[in-house]
């Protein structure tokens, strides 16, 4: 392959390499794959926030029955005071101090009451997430099976393009490549068109005929004058 065909042939295979990495980018398997994980993440954040929760109410739970336990402990102690003193002061005095006690052990028993039912809701809440986070890890673990598939057909394809591309290269002489390599570089990706007619294949322009003549006189490889890019004029022989 002479080095004008060996131009040509390199740039379809750049081509080819570049549209393979990007089907492997926007695989709808990968934005499966980012979708769920923004949801695990944000499913993650509830959990989070419902394990708080359940930790703070059964805080507060546990501080109700402990001055619970010690309320009792007062108003038997009180009790005790009341049985064994014949002063009617004092036991006026100690029956309403017991009355207190026991309106302040109502008022946190109701309390915990509903502290306990909160905590059976919030409990029951993150029982759910866990439920969905199972799911949803489920399902990411599928998508990522799924893509490595696909992907993995797509990565062995353009592994043997790209192995097909550094023995192509290698054929060409280094100024030829290096002014390919450069082109390409700064032209989006095509850095050499053909002569088709009196247009230039990559840039569509139709060249004016002075153009034409001194292309053709030329060698098989030139610029194009109007997006500067190598033009094979001729593909030529070996």
């Amino acid at each position: 392959m002479n080095q004008a065909a060996s131009l040509l042939e390199l740039q379809r295979l750049d081509l080819e390499i570049a549209h393979g990495k990007k089907r492997l980018e926007e695989l709808p398997e990968k934005q499966t794959i980012l979708d769920l994980r923004h949801k695990l993440r944000d499913v993650s954040a509830l959990r989070h926030k419902a394990g708080v929760l359940v930790g703070k109410l059964g805080a507060d739970l546990k501080a109700h029955q402990d001055e619970i336990e010690s309320l009792t402990a007062k108003i038997d102690a009180e009790q005790v005071k009341v049985m064994t003193t014949s002063d009617h002061r004092q036991v006026a005095s100690l029956t309403r101090e017991m009355d207190g006690l026991r309106r302040r052990r109502d008022k946190l028993e109701m309390e915990s009451l509903g502290l306990m039912d909160r905590i059976d809701k919030a409990t029951a809440q993150s029982a759910t997430i866990d439920s969905a986070l199972e799911q949803l890890a489920e399902k990411e673990g599928a998508a990522i099976a799924q893509y490595k598939s696909v992907g993995g057909e797509l990565q062995t394809e353009t592994a043997g393009l790209e192995a097909e591309r550094i023995a192509l290269a290698g054929s060409l002489d280094s100024a030829t490549l290096a002014d390919y390599e450069a082109v390409r570089e700064s032209k989006g990706g095509v850095g050499v068109g053909r002569l088709d007619g009196d247009t230039c294949s990559a840039c569509r322009m139709s060249l004016p005929a002075e153009r034409i003549s001194e292309l053709t006189s030329g060698p098989d490889v030139a610029l194009c004058p109007h997006c500067h890019r190598l033009i094979v004029v001729r593909v030529g022989e070996e």
